[in-house]
């Protein structure tokens, strides 16, 4: 059977690459708490690490936008966008095909592309957390484009994906990595603000592990108080399901202007 050795969130704006230094009085802490989370896979070995994040219309595009869509494929190239470097990964074919096999056995009608190029969802953390040479399965959730899938519907998918690792062959060592939001706003007038107050309080949701605030939110609450760039959340409730629920610790939070995002990063408790 399959392990859950480590789990996390972080932010995942292509400032962090691009712009590493844009804030000196936050920048350091940030900095540290990536090279906290970075030593802490490193210490746990996954074989495999599920990367749960969101697209930016660079894989999928209206002609084809699946809610849920795991890729399966032994290696995934980058889209390089936003001036980010980057260069192809490693992926896991058989470890993929075995978790959809179960998410819809379960009853979750997730998508597969065995061909999924990554945006800075996906490269950004993969870079910043030194995954470079680990084997990554890219989990995509719809946080863009309207239906979403409902905050809870995220949380029995997180449910379920543990259930799915925990039935992967060979004792695969497995982490997992949610990566969006927190606040900002993408496109409209509100661009570059941050509400470094809700933040707060959803991260101090998330290390308490009490969901339930989290997901009696509406999208309509969250695009109002944190931008339609928070609805990006969902990767996060998908983690900390997977985790299973019980808290965590918050590495480091910063309202970083330069990126037009707050800036995330916790360690999630794995339970059993």
């Amino acid at each position: 059977m399959g392990t859950l050795v480590y789990a996390g969130a972080t932010s995942h704006v292509s400032g962090i690459i691009r712009n590493p230094d844009a804030h000196p009085e936050h920048s350091p802490r940030l900095d540290q708490a990536w090279q906290d989370m970075a030593a802490a896979l490193e210490t746990a070995d996954p074989d495999v690490v599920i990367v749960i994040a969101t697209d930016h219309y660079e894989t999928f595009g209206l002609e084809n936008y699946p809610i849920f869509c795991i890729g399966a494929a032994d290696q995934h190239d980058p889209w390089n966008e936003h001036g980010i470097p980057g260069r192809t990964v490693r992926g896991d074919e058989r470890a993929a095909l075995a978790l959809h096999t179960e998410l819809v056995a379960a009853g979750f009608d997730v998508a597969r592309s065995m061909d999924m190029r990554l945006d800075h969802g996906f490269t950004v953390p993969v870079q910043r957390l030194g995954l470079d040479e680990r084997r990554i399965i890219p989990f995509f959730v719809n946080c863009n484009t309207p239906p979403l899938p409902a905050l809870r519907r995220c949380r029995d998918l997180g449910s379920a994906l543990r259930e799915a690792i925990e039935r992967l062959p060979e004792g695969l060592r497995v982490a997992v990595i949610g990566t969006g939001g927190v606040s900002h706003w993408v496109g409209v007038p509100r661009t570059g603000d941050i509400n470094e107050a809700w933040d707060r309080r959803f991260l101090e949701l998330i290390e308490s592990g009490d969901l339930d605030p989290v997901l009696a939110m509406t999208d309509d609450e969250i695009d109002a108080d944190a931008g339609n760039g928070a609805l990006e959340i969902r990767t996060w409730i998908v983690a900390a399901a997977c985790a299973g629920s019980s808290g965590g610790r918050l590495l480091a939070y910063a309202p970083m202007h330069a990126w037009v995002t707050g800036i995330g990063i916790v360690e999630l408790a794995v339970t059993a």
